[in-house]
């Protein structure tokens, strides 16, 4: 290997604070132990990299895969094993499913002991089989020997294909071995999109009568493209979780998720970039009339469901800017669609007008947030309709954990966004019932002085599972989802969070004013009941 700034790095644990700043890590998610002792005196001497101490490893985990959502840059972890590694579990699944280059530094029992189930601390009979299962690769250093091969490997599967975690084992003995050899930087590699199946897509779509196209998070860094795109095919563009943002919401072509339902069977050809199309696949079903092309840098995911799907491997920009090119020689001409989806988006906005006071407290988070300014979405009512009524302006502005559908994620979720973004406006949507999973995370932020701002809707219970109690079993039959709160003032001041209470859609941006300009972390609570049900809006078959 060719020599590079490791050269002095003579241990595994100095060769691994190097692989960290070749990623361009300067911040990393921790909390220590004794398996990674060696670790962190080798950190001790990186200056450059911060040790954001959290106060459990699902904490850590969230933190950075709101960091890594926030920038579309790596950002690191580092946990025991056994135990917390699996706190971390959780924040890794969802680092999985929401589109994060996420490193996971795991210590590990000594290396003579692996797999031999002896009962040592913070032992696993197969802790690899449990990575796997959350990572897209995970590697495992053996001895100073092969360090750095495993960690090339590792930096190298971080930085390419589709962003999804990485993780990398280091048992208590190794640390201290000597490493054999030099790193080089991260070598990204991405697909090679094949010009055939580009230029298959671009027939396809270009004699499309009625094209539609939904984007996911794979597309966040092509919103210029897509839009062009769009605008090329007069394509309506619709989105779940990440991929709103992608499309601002004001643009002509823009189509609410309920307008997508609906434009969904009318479509002769649907265009999906960077999305798993898994919901409408799943709940809307595909009519055999319909022709699917999907544009994704995963191939698992260009025929999931068995629709025959057309696909094209690659990057969602660089494969929306070869389809435009080939577009000039297939597109037919169609009609302006301008005023037709005004038309659906006013039908639209009269259908969910009854979703009140979601929609109320949404409009008064629009008017405080800067263009730029984001939305961590934890699972909750008003996140819910911020789906489908919220105005999204960016792409990366609305961070979720995707399909893993985390509860409780977000608080953490937010303090890794502020920490990696100090320079944008962060909000957390939650409620109370994901609240107290990660709000001791709230001692981290004021620790490390991190300006999180925690929006908090208490409504005194799980109210999705309850609702769906009622509606399936009856209205006396709830059970296991009413809740009893702390009083979230106190709860907030004992931690020494600005905190305070919005009684009203029309205190709410006063109140978040003054929390947004606090220089420091922040809770606003508001008491809210009674919220009405958006998914029969987005989950019945056209």
């Amino acid at each position: 290997m060719t020599e590079s700034r490791t050269a002095g790095a003579t241990t595994v644990a100095r060769l691994s604070v190097e692989a960290l700043r070749s990623l361009g890590v300067d911040m990393l998610f921790c909390l220590p132990g004794v398996q990674n002792d060696d670790f962190f005196d080798a950190l001790f001497d990186a200056r450059d990299i911060r040790p954001v101490v959290t106060r459990h490893e699902q904490g850590a985990a969230y933190m950075a895969l709101g960091a890594a959502q926030v920038t579309a840059r790596p950002a690191a972890l580092c946990v025991v094993p056994g135990p917390g590694m699996l706190n971390a579990a959780a924040g890794l699944a969802s680092a999985y499913w929401g589109n994060a280059r996420v490193l996971a530094l795991v210590g590990a029992v000594p290396a003579q002991l692996r797999g031999r189930s002896t009962g040592i601390l913070h032992d696993l009979p197969d802790p690899a089989a449990v990575l796997r299962q959350l990572t897209k690769h995970a590697g495992y250093v053996g001895s100073g020997l092969d360090a750095v091969d495993v960690w090339q490997q590792a930096i190298d599967e971080l930085v390419s294909g589709e962003p999804r975690p990485v993780a990398v084992e280091v048992p208590v003995d190794v640390w201290s071995q000597p490493a054999d050899g030099a790193l080089e930087a991260p070598r990204a590699t991405k697909p090679a999109i094949d010009t055939d199946q580009v230029e298959e897509a671009a027939r396809i779509l270009g004699q499309a009568r009625r094209p539609l196209i939904m984007v996911g998070g794979g597309a966040q860094d092509a919103s210029e493209p897509v839009r062009e795109l769009a605008e090329m095919l007069e394509a309506p563009v619709f989105a779940r979780h990440m991929g709103l943002g992608v499309v601002d919401t004001r643009h002509r072509l823009h189509a609410y998720l309920t307008v997508g339902r609906n434009l969904w069977r009318r479509s002769d050809v649907v265009l999906g970039i960077g999305t798993r199309m898994e919901f409408p696949n799943v709940e809307w079903g595909v009519d055999p009339a319909q022709t699917i092309v999907q544009v994704n840098i995963d191939a698992g995911e260009l025929d999931r469901h068995g629709t025959g799907t057309v696909g094209v491997h690659g990057d969602a920009a660089e494969a929306c800017r070869l389809l435009i090119d080939a577009l000039a020689r297939h597109n037919r001409r169609r009609a302006d669609r301008t005023a037709e989806i005004a038309q659906l988006r006013a039908e639209h906005l009269d259908r969910i007008a009854y979703l009140e006071p979601q929609l109320s407290y949404l409009r008064a988070i629009r008017s405080v947030l800067p263009d730029d300014g984001i939305i961590v979405e934890d699972m909750t009512q008003v996140a819910f309709v911020a789906h489908i009524g919220y105005e999204h302006r960016r792409p990366r502005t609305f961070l979720s954990t995707g399909g893993a559908g985390t509860l409780g994620a977000g608080v953490a979720q937010g303090i890794g966004v502020a920490a990696a973004a100090p320079d944008r406006v962060q909000i957390t949507i939650v409620g109370d019932g994901g609240m107290l999973f990660t709000a001791t995370e709230l001692a981290t932020a004021v620790q490390h002085g991190i300006n999180t701002t925690v929006l908090l809707f208490d409504n005194a219970g799980y109210a999705n599972v309850q609702r769906l109690q009622r509606q399936r079993f009856g209205a006396d039959r709830t059970i296991a989802s009413s809740l009893r709160n702390p009083d979230w003032v106190m709860f907030g001041e004992s931690f020494g969070v600005r905190t305070e209470r919005a009684g009203s859609p029309e205190e709410l941006p006063r109140v978040l004013e003054g929390s947004l300009a606090h220089p420091g972390p922040s809770i606003v609570a508001v008491d809210i009941a009674d919220e009405p049900d958006p998914w029969p809006l987005m989950r019945v078959r056209s």
